[in-house]
Order: structure tokens, then C-alpha cells, then sequence
């Protein structure tokens, strides 16, 4: 019998030492670091000039670019020490204004930086926001005046038709299955310490590449202007090739 209590009491100090004892902490994530995003627009690998006619499209096409408006959103970064992290903004980048291409990510955990996804739109919920706040103010005439929602790109220019004359066109993308979502590797990783807590990446935008890959567009035989639901097979062609323009470095 009093082998049997032993047991049990010491059983008993077995489990109140157990219960006792705390539970490992999760060390936190040191963090403080800060990506710095340059958006840069190219035309053919080179830097646009946006006086100038001498652009000339997969197709054959000499066009002079206009207008480059789009939206930005729901980035991501990942690192391999802490995998992907998200934040929540949105931004307004236009071809004419040069403080809107560049986003600051601040509060970042130290690592490695490899990737980055984003998308070019926004996804469904902003885009039926109807609290126009901020860059999504009509002010910006990115909304739709047909329809509830955004404007996810405005790509408007000149080209030179099959007779020499020149042509204004105009192609505005948007709604939510033209969403475009990008997961691309950065060329040269950037690393974020205590010590060297800023790095840039610079997400570079082919512009050429809405009249190529997959589809080659020939501005002679496409419509000159496209509202995406006027135009809807069309609009889908050119927002497919737009998902093989963005790359990062």
C-alpha cells in the first residue's frame, strides 16, 4: 500500500512540475528595415522619352507614348529567413510625375529579399470601394464613369498608320478578372540589417510589351480605343501580354 502512495505522489510532483514550467516564447522578428521601390519605364530596355516618335512596337508600328497611369497594390516581399511579407498599400504611379514612382516600405524584418509580388489593379475589395479616398479620388479620373470601379491602367499614344498619318489610340484596362498579378525574382537580393537598414529595387516597366507575347498586336488591325468592356476579347489580349512586362532588380 504504501508503495502504490509513493507512486501516486510522485506522480503528483511530476505533473506539477510539468504544469509549472512556461511555455517557450517566440523570439520576435527583428525588424526595421525599408525597401525603397523605383518604378522606371522603358520602352524597348531604354528609358522613355516621351517627346519622341521613335518607338517602334514588335509589330512594326512607330508610336509616340502619351500617358501611363496605373494602380499598384498588395505587395509583398520574401525573404528566406521570414518568408513573405505582406503590406497593405496602394499607390498611384503616373508617367509624369516623378515622386509617384517611387514607394517606400518601412518596418520591414532584417533579411534577404528575393522576390516580390504585387499586383497591377486592385483586388476586388478596393475596387468596389465606394470611399474614394486618397489616390482613388475621382480627382484623378481613374474611375469608370459607366460602371462601379477602377481604372487599373491608362496607356494612351500616337502611331504612325499604314499611310503615314498619324493616329491617336487609347486602351484603359480594368475590372476584376483583368486583375494582373506578378511573383517575380529580384536580380540582385538586397539585405536589410541593423546596419544597413535601406535597399532599393527597381521594378522596371517594358512598355512594348503590350503589343507582344504572347499576342502581337498590330495597331492598323485592332481598334485604336478600348474601355475593356467595349472591347472585351481585345482587352483581355492586351492585359495578357502586360503580364510579361514588369521585372525586378
Amino acid at each position: 500500500m504504501k508503495k502504490y502512495l509513493f507512486a501516486a505522489a510522485l506522480g503528483s510532483l511530476f505533473m506539477l512540475n510539468a504544469c509549472s514550467e512556461k511555455e517557450p516564447t517566440a523570439t520576435p522578428e527583428a525588424r526595421g528595415g525599408e525597401l525603397e521601390v523605383k518604378v522606371n519605364f522603358q520602352a524597348n530596355g531604354n528609358a522613355v522619352n516621351w517627346e519622341s516618335m521613335e518607338y517602334v512596337t514588335p509589330a512594326g508600328d512607330s508610336v509616340q507614348l502619351d500617358l501611363i497611369r496605373h494602380y499598384l497594390s498588395n505587395f509583398e516581399f520574401h525573404s528566406p529567413e521570414t518568408g513573405w511579407e505582406k503590406v497593405e498599400k496602394y499607390a498611384l504611379v503616373e508617367y509624369d510625375i516623378a515622386s509617384s514612382q517611387t514607394l517606400n516600405f518601412k518596418d520591414l524584418p532584417f533579411g534577404q529579399y528575393d522576390s516580390v509580388r504585387f499586383y497591377m489593379g486592385l483586388d476586388s475589395a478596393i475596387n468596389h470601394n465606394i470611399d474614394h479616398f486618397n489616390t482613388l479620388d475621382p480627382a484623378y479620373n481613374m474611375l469608370w464613369t459607366w460602371n462601379t470601379g477602377y481604372i487599373f491602367i491608362k496607356y494612351e499614344g500616337k502611331f504612325k498608320n499604314s499611310n503615314d498619318v498619324v493616329v491617336p489610340f487609347g486602351y484603359h484596362i480594368g475590372a476584376d478578372n483583368y486583375l494582373m498579378s506578378y511573383s517575380l525574382p529580384i536580380s540582385t537580393t538586397k539585405a536589410l540589417t541593423v546596419s544597413n537598414t535601406k535597399a532599393t529595387i527597381n521594378l522596371n516597366f517594358e512598355l512594348m510589351e503590350l503589343f507582344d507575347n504572347p499576342n502581337l498586336i498590330k495597331l492598323n488591325e485592332v481598334p485604336a480605343v478600348s474601355h475593356t468592356m467595349d472591347e472585351p476579347t481585345f482587352t483581355m489580349l492586351l492585359r495578357d501580354n502586360l503580364l510579361n512586362a514588369w521585372t525586378a532588380e
